[in-house]
């Protein structure tokens, strides 16, 4: 054999030991994580909530020795909380980055086409805010930390009713999974109770101009509308056009409209809207205030955003999981979360059911001079 082909075939097969040691020591190192959150477009607000509370567990995490001595390393994809992007972030996530956890989606749309991808694959994927219905059946590897909006629409509707007293309610939706999960669950709760849908609108996404809509609620003369965006933006916009209109209804929303800023940022368009979330004690409970202070000293002073604890949570999950299973083996990690009772997170106890959502309380809320105030938890 020509010699100087044998020394190219020795030095080649040296850089492919090289590599190969080198991941093969990195795998042993860390534990690959995979983000996947909004970055970027309207729900970035929320990405950007969740991937900073991602980020303070796995600092307290790795300075603490990691789990079983291994630090965790995050690989972050934006989901964009589009489905198209969704699927796409999970393919590399999944297929190249070779995950086996994902943290995300954050909306449902981006959660669901995921699923689709790590399902198969047998990748765990736990979503810290994808609310709809849907992600209750989207596979046995699919879990989340907050509720569906079974419950929460529930809530809502039997709150318009019972205690806001309508009788007569107009629902204006997304065309998203999240928004239309909640339209149908309200819808139905709300009829059985003896009430009446006088309207029911809906839009599309990248929509601003609602006058039509708008128009057609008016006439339906409701005593409640309740208002479904995906993101902040057209939902500031929906209620900024329909007290233009004159309305007279009381307004009611769901989660997504409950962001703090937004809300600050927002005072006079969102002024005694009603909404419903789960309740985090950022007081009594012990984990939810040390996770208070962190995200204040990492972040000038900001206060956690909206499902910034579940985001939290999600991470000491996944560590409590690999740490009682040994390692990263996702059927023996999938076992141990539907196991999960009564653990102590920073929104609360967590029970997780037989469909991998977690049974946690919701709470009322208000939006008062800009603030988010809390009536109370409420039950249907």
């Amino acid at each position: 054999m020509n010699k100087k082909l044998i020394i190219g075939l020795s030095v080649v097969a040296v850089i492919l030991l090289v590599i190969y040691f080198s991941q093969k020591g990195e795998e042993i190192s860390t534990i690959k994580i995979g983000v996947l959150v909004p970055l970027t477009g309207d729900a970035a607000s929320y990405g950007e909530s969740e991937n900073r509370a991602i980020q303070i567990a796995v600092q307290e995490i790795n300075s603490s020795g990691g789990i079983n001595g291994k630090k965790i390393e995050l690989v972050t994809e934006d989901g964009k909380c589009d489905p198209q992007a969704g699927g796409t972030a999970a393919q590399k996530l999944v297929n190249i980055d070779k995950v086996k956890i994902i943290i995300g989606g954050a909306c449902s749309g981006e959660t669901l086409a995921a699923a689709k991808i790590t399902e198969p694959a047998e990748v765990i994927l736990i979503s810290p805010s994808a609310s709809s219905p849907k992600v209750t059946e989207a596979g046995d590897f699919v879990f989340r930390t907050y509720p569906s909006d079974s419950l929460a629409g529930k809530v809502n509707a039997t709150y318009a009713f019972k205690e806001l007293k309508a009788k007569k309610v107009a629902v204006f939706t997304e065309l998203t999974d999240y928004a239309q999960g909640l339209r149908e669950v309200y819808k139905e709760t709300f009829s059985n109770l003896g009430g009446q849908i006088v309207s029911d609108e809906t839009y599309t996404t990248g929509d601003t101009d609602f006058r039509t809509q708008v128009l057609k609620i008016k006439t339906a003369k409701p005593d409640v509308i309740y208002v479904v965006p995906q993101s902040l933006t057209p939902g500031v916009q929906i209620f900024k056009q329909l007290r233009e209109s004159g309305v007279t209804a009381k307004f009611t929303t769901a989660e997504v409209l409950l962001d703090r800023q937004g809300a600050k940022d927002n005072a006079k368009v969102l002024e005694g809207v009603y909404g419903v979330e789960p309740a985090v004690d950022y007081v009594g409970n012990a984990k939810a205030k040390a996770f208070m202070a962190a995200h204040k000293a990492k972040f000038a002073g900001a206060e956690p955003g909206s499902f910034a604890a579940n985001a939290y949570d999600a991470v000491y999950l996944i560590k409590a999981a690999v740490e009682a299973t040994g390692g990263l083996d996702t059927l023996k990690i999938r076992d141990f979360l539907y196991g999960v009772k009564d653990w102590p997170g920073a929104i609360g106890s967590i029970t997780i059911d037989q469909n991998g959502d977690p049974i946690l309380g919701l709470n009322v809320r208000k939006i008062l001079k800009g603030e988010v105030t809390d009536v109370g938890p409420y039950t249907p």
